[in-house]
Parts: structure tokens; C-alpha cells; sequence
């Protein structure tokens, strides 16, 4: 294996970029391009080579990712976007999510669950706008389909929560009201059948005040 090109980083001047068989391998700091001698056109070893991806550039792989991770938590793609963007290579890439997988320091189900129970807590909205943010978050279909079905999300009841904050003090009670009420549950991701029933009964209480 011979090194091709050994590159300084624009957006990290004390870190290099190194090519082995004109293909990126790793990016390492000044002090260890010179601490394992290398040199563009010389050839690395497959001893040294594969000790540099398996300790150096993997321990600060993973490293990064458990820092990434203790500030809350983060979905698959969360943390494989920002390793993407750290410059490491896929194999490392997969060699650190098997790793976070296997010890739970990932889990989808389990973000997709905490994340229902936030946005219901804090600011309710409907299955369809829960769904559309977790796949905004790269969590799979079937996960995200798994997590509302245990979370057994009463609609009709956070659809009336939120009916009730947005008419607290006003009475939307001609057709133009109605419809912007209308309009803003379906921006809440409510569904047809459920903003339907929860205007009808809106529109009724009104009318028999």
C-alpha cells in the first residue's frame, strides 16, 4: 500500500487527510503524521495501517460519538451524519454504530418513544406531525409506526387541548373562524376524521351557550 497524498484540512489546520492507493484512509493530527513517519509516495505497512484505523482513528471515532450522544439523545442518523461530517471512513463509521447499537447507547424505539412523550407534553400535535418529525430524524417507518401504536396517543383528546388554548378568551363561531380552526389543527398534523369531529362538538357547545 503506498501513500498518495497526505492533505491539510481547511476547516482544521493540525489535522491531515491521508490517501493510501489514492483513495482517503483517515485524517490524523500533525503530531502523529510525524510520530508514525508518514510520507506521501512511501508505503505503509498493513500492521501500522491497520492499527491506526483500529486505535487512533476508532477510539477518537467513538469517542466522538459518546460525547455527541451525552448531551441527549440522537438517532442512528443523527450520529452517523455527524461522523459523516467529521471525515471518517464508513468502516469506521460502521465499526462505531455496531458498537453503539450493541450497548444501547442507541436505540430508535426507545428515541422515537421519549420524543412522543415530550411533544405531547409540551406541545401537543397529531400522529401524522409526530411521524413526519421522526422520519425528518431518519427513524425507520416501521419503528416510528411500532412507537405510536404503544404509545396509544388519544387524538381526539390533545386535538381538544389544543382547541382550547387557541380559542381560550375568543369565540370562533362564523364560518371563516371555523375554517382557520380547521386549518391550523391540520397544520398540527392532526387527522381529517379527528379535527371533524373535534369542531363539530367545538361548533355545537357554541351554539347551545
Amino acid at each position: 500500500m503506498i501513500i498518495t497524498d497526505i492533505k491539510k484540512q481547511k476547516k482544521d489546520e493540525n489535522r491531515f487527510s491521508v490517501y493510501v492507493d489514492g483513495e482517503y484512509a483517515f485524517s490524523l493530527i500533525a503530531q502523529d503524521i510525524e510520530y508514525f513517519k508518514l510520507k506521501e509516495s512511501c508505503e505503509i505497512a498493513e500492521e501500522k495501517y491497520r492499527f491506526i484505523l483500529d486505535t487512533i482513528v476508532y477510539i477518537k471515532a467513538q469517542d466522538l460519538a459518546l460525547k455527541y450522544l451525552s448531551y441527549k439523545m440522537r438517532t442512528g442518523k443523527e450520529v452517523r451524519d455527524k461522523l459523516e461530517k467529521s471525515d471518517f471512513s464508513e468502516g469506521i463509521i460502521e465499526k462505531v454504530m455496531e458498537f453503539l447499537t450493541k450497548y444501547n447507547y442507541i436505540d430508535d424505539y426507545q428515541y422515537s418513544m421519549a420524543y412522543i412523550r415530550q411533544s405531547l407534553k409540551l406541545n401537543p400535535v397529531g400522529k401524522y406531525a409526530i411521524q413526519q418529525k421522526l422520519r425528518g430524524y431518519g427513524v425507520e417507518q416501521s419503528v416510528i409506526e411500532k412507537a405510536l401504536y404503544d404509545s396509544e396517543i388519544d387524538e381526539e383528546k390533545y386535538a381538544r387541548e389544543v382547541i382550547g388554548k387557541k380559542t381560550s378568551g375568543k369565540n370562533y363561531n362564523t364560518d371563516s373562524d371555523l375554517r382557520k380552526l380547521q386549518d391550523f389543527l391540520i397544520r398540527r398534523g392532526f387527522s381529517y376524521d379527528i379535527i371533524k369531529t373535534v369542531v363539530d362538538e367545538y361548533k355545537k357547545n357554541l351554539e347551545e351557550q
